[in-house]
């Protein structure tokens, strides 16, 4: 289940993708990756070391009475003194035998996320690779078969050591003394022979770790680098899996001078031999998962560089299934030992049975959770009306006025928006805007707009200088305060008391901070409390004019919230079926930031906003992921209600970032200066249900007809 959940978020995701690209060309996130391998093998390790408890538990092939457990502390002093490590040695006399092929399958687990990685990196590049004259799929049909050599090796070996050491043949007659002598001297020869072999891999694994580091870029060098090394760690893997326990035995064959580097490095492994410093390792793993999540969040929270996402990721992994894992093997060894009676069984029953309350206490009691909650501020009393906006356009003399919708698209639809605006401003020396009635947008493409209006509120037409805050915006790490979040915090914020108002925000309100102090080139710990048209209004009395914003949110009931920078006259005549979050009762609205954070929430990767009083909102992509229609809804009231249009061309620039469209852009380019009526479409063939998933994910496509 768990390498299912790690290959769906890596390799479904352009986020990840990105993230690995920075990985590897960032050179601040160096330890970064180091993490990640350190994090890829130690998931490796326990993710098929613990099934052994569930096989003896499940009494599977009568293996439940094989075992006898006792209590190690691998770590003398205090307070780790305090946490004991449960092991196992086999009983004798029984009449269970290891089954192989139990023990092949569980080591599998640890070579899938290898696997996994590696396929990873090779979707990562692959984008990349297809504009380099690179032979990827040559280079597929080699590398994915090779990824079974190693788990093939293992069975090999492992098979060689079960012949070796047997005392019968496969009928179950007895060996001869002299075959068995024979068998023996083989054995020894193949311990010497693979301890030689691990030195040589370990070192082989070093070296290319080494070079990933601190050489290799985002290129096709340095994916054939990371690629070797991932391929030499999964060797690395197969011999500590077969070694672990024979390392004494190994160490004996090591006698020869030459054989000293060896020898030593053997005898450094030695401490591992041992089954209770064996689990030592995993519950230090498990510490720097949580080094690694405490420091992200606190670095999060306060605004600080964080790791980048994928260690992240892969320490939250650890992180949940050591836990897990460690529980399930304690309620068995607590069966096996009788602890039920004890301090320690008591405490730890205790809490879990405290967590499932808690965790119920919202269900059954239905108690308001604030973990999403916006905050409410006073309504301007200065604010532009309709009447004053209108009149401004009036006044202006140009035969073209705009409509800007902005697509929406997640952070890259964000900073195409940013730079499209930017670029057009320069273009037409400021004049774009000051001849623009509405900015309209949904999801990534809004939270564009709006950042714009943030940094022409700070800027003006000054683009030179927008055009270097909008660089350093798209430099930033947003995924990894999602990431630390979405599987720390926000969940646990999630559970009764925590879900109250404890002084901590979740995830968009600190993303949306780190783009208020890049934008006003400040340090704050908080949001500013301007509200959302007293935040506009600033912007337009800069210059004395800029386009109205139109925020545009989802209900999750299906209805369309609007926040229009404008005090309207009329809202339900601008904006039909929609709910007006810019008014909302008691003289109350949103913060700017906060509304702005309301259009950018793509579901299940993102928290719906709540309003108290008006419900939750979602990304504005939900309804219509163009931004198109709160164009529309002015355009349509400007006909309708006034004479502006009268005598004027009305233009509409839509800003979108879509592979897709641009492609049949240049196919129909094609078809028309070649004079071609069809091009046949070779699709791939899917189940019905993934067209259908295929469907409503492709609402790019509205502006196709729309424009």
């Amino acid at each position: 289940m768990i390498i299912t959940i790690i290959l769906l978020l890596l390799t479904q995701m352009d986020q990840a993708f990105t993230m690995l690209v920075d990985l590897i060309e960032n050179e601040f996130s160096r330890f970064s990756l180091f993490l990640s391998f350190l994090l890829i093998n130690a998931l490796a390790i326990v993710l098929s070391h613990y099934p052994i408890y569930t096989y003896y538990a499940a009494n599977l092939n009568n293996s439940g009475n094989y075992t006898e457990w006792e209590v190690k502390h691998p770590i003398k002093f205090w307070p780790f003194k305090k946490f004991p490590v449960y092991v196992f040695t086999t009983k004798k006399g029984t009449n269970y035998k290891p089954d192989n092929w139990a023990n092949y399958l569980r080591y599998l687990l640890g070579l899938l996320i290898h696997f996994v990685w590696i396929h990873f990196i090779i979707s990562s590049f692959a984008p990349n690779l297809i504009f380099e004259s690179f032979p990827l799929s040559t280079l597929k049909m080699i590398i994915y078969p090779l990824l079974i050599v190693p788990f093939l090796a293992y069975i090999f070996l492992k098979e060689k050591f079960s012949k070796y050491q047997s005392k019968q043949n496969d009928d179950g007659i007895p060996l001869s003394a002299e075959t068995i002598q024979k068998n023996g001297v083989k054995l020894q020869t193949l311990y010497r022979r693979l301890g030689i072999t691990y030195f040589v891999v370990a070192i082989i694994s070093l070296f290319l770790l080494i070079i990933t580091i601190y050489v290799a870029n985002f290129s096709p060098g340095g994916f054939i680098v990371i690629l070797l090394t991932s391929y030499a760690f999964m060797f690395n893997y197969v011999f500590f899996r077969l070694l672990r326990t024979r390392l004494n035995v190994v160490i004996k064959t090591l006698k020869s001078p030459l054989l000293l580097p060896i020898y030593i490095f053997i005898k450094l492994l030695m401490f591992l031999r041992r089954s209770e410093n064996y689990l030592a390792l995993f519950s230090f793993n498990f510490i720097i998962s949580i080094a690694i999540i405490v420091y992200s969040s606190i670095a999060s929270i306060n605004g600080w560089d964080v790791y980048n996402g994928i260690p992240i990721l892969l320490a939250f992994f650890y992180f949940y299934y050591f836990i897990i894992a460690s529980l399930g093997k304690y309620f068995f060894v607590a069966k096996k030992l009788s602890l039920f009676n004890t301090r320690k069984f008591k405490i730890i029953f205790t809490v879990c049975g405290l967590l499932i309350v808690l965790v119920l206490v919202n269900k059954v009691f239905d108690v308001e959770v604030t973990t999403h909650q916006l905050d409410l501020v006073e309504n301007s009393k200065y604010e532009i009306s309709e009447t004053q906006f209108l009149n401004s356009l009036v006044k202006k003399d140009t035969k073209t006025l705009f409509f800007i919708a902005s697509h929406g698209g997640g952070l890259k639809a964000n900073v195409w928006t940013l730079n499209v605006l930017n670029t057009l401003q320069k273009e037409t020396q400021g004049k774009l805007l000051d001849n623009t009635i509405a900015l309209s947008g949904a999801s990534g493409g809004s939270l564009g707009l709006a950042l714009y209006t943030g940094l022409f509120r700070m800027d003006s037409t000054d683009t030179a200088t927008i055009q270097r805050k909008i660089d350093t915006l798209s430099h930033q790490n947003y995924t990894s305060i999602d990431l630390t979040f979405t599987f720390g915090l926000d969940t646990y914020r999630k559970i009764w008391p925590l879900n109250q108002k404890i002084g901590l925000r979740d995830r968009p309100y600190y993303k949306m901070r780190k783009y208020q102090n890049i934008i006003e080139g400040i340090r704050s710990t908080k949001l500013s409390t301007l509200s959302f048209r007293d935040y506009w209004n600033e912007t337009y009395n800069k210059t004395g004019y800029f386009p109205s914003l139109i925020m545009n949110t989802s209900g999750i009931k299906g209805n369309r919230g609007i926040l229009w920078s404008v005090k309207q006259n009329d809202f339900n005549s601008l904006f039909p079926f929609a709910e007006n979050l810019a008014d909302l009762s008691n003289n109350k609205t949103l913060p700017f930031y906060q509304a702005v954070s309301t259009t950018n929430r793509f579901p299940i990767f993102s928290p719906a906003a709540k309003i108290p009083g008006y419900g939750h909102y979602i990304d504005a992509g939900a309804i219509d992921n163009s931004g198109l229609l709160g164009c529309l809804d002015v355009h349509n009231y400007l006909l309708r209600e006034t004479d502006i249009t009268n005598d004027r061309t009305i233009a509409y620039i839509e800003i979108i970032n879509s592979k897709s469209l641009y492609i049949n852009f240049l196919v129909e380019k094609f078809k028309s200066e070649n004079h071609i009526k069809h091009i046949d479409k070779n699709e791939f063939e899917t189940y019905n249900i993934v067209d259908d998933i295929q469907a409503g994910l492709n609402l790019d496509k509205i502006p196709g007809y729309l424009s």
